[in-house]
């Protein structure tokens, strides 16, 4: 049939505007997202690799990023950087994105990778415009093998070598109640991911404190061979003394090229704890400065008081002074210290003060008037070359005698007073 020239022309118009669209539309076999997965069965804590791969009709914009999903008992991560190829499939040109993802799963048995969102960007052909893509990386299920012989509670590491170290700061020995200890244990393995190896144990006898800080982890690949590092610290505080022991640390790993557990145990640490001494009391609080100001106002205060006031305060002194210290009580104490001293001239001097403080009537008795008389025979008369020195114990004695006598007719007289409201005898 022959077509008309006018609509010849229409359909080739329309091919032409129809060109970039077809271009643009991915083949039936050209999925965006897909998964490689190129074993599928592994041992519990052994890398399992796992590749996604994004597909684009032009060149990547940006880096494309996942929602790495949680899954029970196991740890998905990404390794390394993608790698960037083309493929040919039919007449179409495909850009390719591929990243590597590693499972180590301490779960056996069937584990299942869900799926998760991947979000990336890439250009229409060489030139054209951006397109964003929010794709799902399809799910997977695997397969876990484990070794025989292993215990469900043990975490697993599966590599062909495992290095351990640890260092003590200080070192552990003889120590006192309230020192703190730090260990640090590291750990570095061929083909695990640093995530991947086993956390230290908390366990310690009572008596001991454990903390345990945030590990740092590494991944390396270097020539193809990927390697990962941990590094635990760990915080010993010794709470009480006497002789306390950590238990020792076992790591254990399968070798999954000749299918045996490798083992290593870090030895027992003990220490010798010593009481630590009785802290000193704390100083007194310094005084406040509100306290210090009003100590020094109440001096300054009582000195202008004493300042103002000096002629009545000294008047008040001496007449209470006196009161407390009469004439006799006085010359009476001057003269038994003369007497005990021996001292005559002080003697005769204290015997008239006393003397003088007494009423005109008074006699003393017939024994102080001796001791008195003698005194002044010894002063005033006439004495041989070989007399002896005045004694005053004579004085001294006959002298107490008659105050204790002066002392005991006074209460008698205070005794015989007549009661001042004498009460009325019905």
């Amino acid at each position: 049939m022959k077509v008309p020239r006018g609509m010849t022309f229409g359909l080739a118009v329309i091919a032409l505007w129809a060109m970039p669209f077809a271009a643009g539309a991915p083949a039936a076999d050209g999925d965006p997202v897909s998964i490689d997965v190129p074993d599928k069965e592994a041992w519990m804590g052994q890398r399992l690799p796992i590749f996604v791969k994004l597909r684009g009709n032009g060149p990547f914009v940006g880096a494309a990023s996942f929602s790495i999903p949680e899954i029970p008992r196991a740890l998905l991560v990404k390794v390394g950087s993608p790698v960037v190829s083309s493929e040919e499939k039919g007449d179409t040109s495909w850009f390719m994105q591929t990243h590597e993802f590693a499972l180590f799963s301490q779960a056996a048995g069937k584990v299942t990778v869900p799926a998760f969102e991947v979000r990336f960007t890439h250009r229409d052909g060489f030139t054209g415009p951006q397109q964003e893509h929010v794709e799902q990386v399809p799910a997977t299920d695997l397969q876990i093998k484990r070794p025989p012989g292993l215990p469900e509670s043990v975490f697993l590491v599966t590599t062909g070598k495992l290095a351990i170290s640890e260092t003590w700061t200080p070192e552990p020995g003889s120590a006192k109640q309230g020192d703190v200890f730090r260990r640090t244990i590291a750990q570095t393995a061929q083909q695990t991911s640093g995530m991947a190896l086993a956390p230290p144990p908390t366990t310690a006898p009572e008596g001991i404190s454990v903390y345990v800080g945030k590990p740092t982890v590494d991944d390396k690949t270097q020539r193809g061979e990927f390697s990962g590092t941990r590094s635990d610290t760990i915080t010993y505080m010794l709470k009480v003394a006497g002789t306390l022991t950590i238990p020792g640390i076992k790591y254990i790993w399968w070798n999954p090229k000749s299918e045996e557990f490798g083992t290593k145990t870090l030895p027992p640490v003990t220490f010798e704890v010593a009481a630590a001494p009785k802290p000193a009391p704390p100083p007194p609080p310094p005084p406040s400065r509100m306290r210090i100001v009003l100590i020094a106002f109440l001096c300054i205060a009582l000195l202008g008081l004493v300042v103002w006031q000096f002629d009545r305060i000294q008047s008040w002194t001496m007449t209470v002074w006196q009161r407390l210290n009469p004439a006799d009580r006085v010359a009476a104490r001057h003269l038994i210290r003369a007497c005990h001293r021996n001292d005559a001239t002080a003697a005769e001097a204290a015997w008239a003060d006393w003397q003088n403080t007494q009423p005109a009537s008074y006699q003393p008795s017939a024994e102080l008037f001796a001791a008195a008389a003698e005194l002044h025979r010894m002063r005033y008369g006439q004495r041989g070359e070989g007399s002896a020195a005045w004694q005053g114990q004579a004085l001294a004695q006959a002298f107490r005698k008659a105050i204790d006598s002066q002392s005991a007719r006074r209460c008698d007289r205070q005794r015989s007073l007549p009661a001042l409201n004498p009460r009325a005898v019905e």
